[in-house]
């Protein structure tokens, strides 16, 4: 049986209920309610227009407003944020940026005398992309990414910021210390294999990772935000609008012909004369939709992004025939507090070091897993766990050697009023957990034996990491959690960045760039930098491709 592209794509609009379902403002439709096949733009009372409207005020709307501006000048050109102010998950990153073979990274091995840049080549860094990426991303699109990358840092370095050094992104994976017990092992997304000193062969072949980012007086991604934002305000045919959530994309029908332009929640709509570019971010703070594309996920997570980053976009692109792709792929990081607002954890919230200086516990008193680094090669594995045993919280503790060695009397003062416990006996810590004494003493008594054998036959925790035992008070112990970093999965684009259909073909005059877009990544963001080099390639190609549009008169 044949089927007519125009009747497979009316089957797009099936997908309308889950708006609600997600708790967001309406469907995409056009404005004033007309028929899929009867909508004309006509019957659209625009109230404002413009060349090109970007749907998001973060780092890749603004790289997409500047360089629409370079390929022309005169193209008029609008910033919607539905927040009271821009920056989303970009002023909270920490600015570094992969790229390779660049001058920063040239002169860090200069004075390092570290030779792991030696020989490395963009196709070397675009097969290594790809397999960070468990091959759930479009190699095509990677290679964009990888291909473009020095040159994206060039153009930002021509912008106003500097980068100053480079490190490790990816450690390697430890050998569990007892391969039968270690469940987590048995489920982990990579094939492991490992050198003479027990540790995995890393997936990334080279340092790409470009530290330290300053812009003027200021450092991070807040700074390198500053520059795009300081940038924009040169540009006196960009505006950004801000308290503006987009409600719908208008397009000439529900699921074919042009974009025309979006509608606003308070019922204003913008024509876009030229293209709209969907920079609005990806949905890591919308816990039902976190857990409706992959159910081990709470509902109630929450994200270390932008907390704008609700999916609005890609749901009301979704309604206009967008293809969505990997959207099962969210990237979750485990152990921050549950008390820390950002997620991210810091001196104050977290008092202990590395996995070496605690164990988990469940609400039990019972270890459940192995402690061990916020590996992505385990993070299925992790969540299964928690999903199994149905925790969405649990309890870290360590002693007075678990202390980190930069933690300050004030870190742990603010840790105890504020984040956890400090207390001197191991039942005043069943207390501060509300477990059962004694069960949680054979917790740490069993765990102390590991200690001296160098072998956990209870969950395999490797060798280097059973490094002291829990024995000295005061004790310290704090609920620990896990929330969603950041969600890969989300629009098709083609090389263009330009929106895909659900049968591959462009969308005309739609673009996206940044978290919005489902197939940079693949399975995680794993190179170190990715979401700079990822906003900038993909944001200056939407932004010089929407300018060269020609506009609809």
């Amino acid at each position: 049986m044949s089927m007519e592209r125009r009747d497979f794509l009316k089957g797009a609009a099936l997908v309308g209920g889950t708006a609600a379902a997600f708790g967001l403002a309406g469907c995409a439709q056009q404005a004033g309610g007309a028929p899929p096949d009867e909508a004309d733009k006509a019957a659209v009372a625009w109230d404002q227009e413009h060349d090109i409207v970007i749907v998001g005020a973060g780092g890749a709307g603004l790289v997409c407003a500047i360089a629409a501006t370079q390929a022309d000048p005169d193209a008029s050109i609008v910033v919607l944020e539905k927040l009271p102010n821009p920056g989303g998950s970009t002023i909270v990153s920490g600015g570094n940026i992969g790229a390779m073979g660049t001058d920063n990274l040239l002169a860090y091995a200069e004075q390092t005398g570290d030779d792991i840049y030696k020989d490395d080549t963009f196709e070397m860094y675009w097969q290594d992309k790809l397999k960070a990426g468990c091959y759930y991303g479009d190699p095509d699109i990677a290679r964009l990414f990888c291909y473009n990358s020095r040159d994206n840092f060039n153009w930002l370095e021509s912008l106003g910021i500097k980068w100053s050094g480079s490190r490790l992104y990816e450690e390697p994976v430890e050998m569990p210390s007892d391969f039968t017990k270690s469940a987590v092992m048995q489920a982990s997304q990579y094939l492991m294999t490992y050198d003479e000193e027990g540790l995995s062969t890393t997936i990334n072949r080279k340092i790409r990772y470009n530290v330290g980012s300053t812009y003027k007086d200021l450092r991070g991604g807040g700074g390198n935000f500053q520059c795009l934002l300081d940038n924009v305000g040169t540009l006196a045919n960009v505006e950004i609008v801000t308290g503006s959530p987009v409600k719908d994309i208008v397009r000439e029908n529900q699921v074919s012909g042009e974009v025309l332009g979006v509608v606003l929640e308070d019922g204003k709509a913008i024509r876009a004369k030229r293209a709209v570019v969907l920079a609005a971010g990806g949905f890591g703070a919308n816990g039902k939709m976190l857990n409706m594309y992959d159910p081990r996920i709470d509902p109630s997570t929450r994200t270390s992004g932008g907390q704008g980053n609700t999916g609005d976009m890609i749901v009301a692109a979704s309604l206009v025939g967008a293809q969505l792709l990997n959207t099962h792929c969210i990237q979750i990081d485990f152990g921050g507090s549950v008390k820390e607002p950002s997620m991210s954890g810091n001196n104050n919230s977290n008092p202990f070091g590395g996995p070496g200086d605690y164990i988990d516990v469940g609400k039990d008193g019972k270890r459940f897993w192995t402690e061990k680094p916020s590996d992505e090669q385990y993070m299925d594995a992790e969540l299964m766990t928690l999903h199994q045993l149905g925790y969405t919280s649990w309890f870290r503790l360590g002693d007075s050697q678990s202390v980190a060695a930069n933690r300050t009397p004030e870190n742990l003062d603010t840790f105890k009023s504020t984040y956890g416990s400090v207390v001197d006996t191991i039942d005043d810590l069943a207390k501060a957990i509300g477990c059962d004494a004694a069960t949680l003493k054979a917790t740490i008594d069993r765990y102390n034996t590991f200690i001296d054998s160098k072998v956990d036959t209870e969950f395999g925790k490797s060798k280097s990491l059973l490094a002291h035992k829990i024995e000295k008070p005061p004790f310290y112990v704090f609920e620990a959690g896990y929330y969603c970093r950041t969600t890969p999965g989300g629009l098709r684009i083609d090389t263009n960045a330009q929106v895909l259909d659900v049968l591959g073909e462009p969308i005309p005059r739609l673009y996206a760039c940044g978290e919005v877009t489902g197939n940079v990544h693949g399975r995680f963001r794993n190179n170190g930098g990715d979401s700079w080099c990822d906003l900038t390639c993909f944001g200056r190609i939407a932004g010089a491709n929407a300018a060269a549009a020609k506009p609809i008169m």
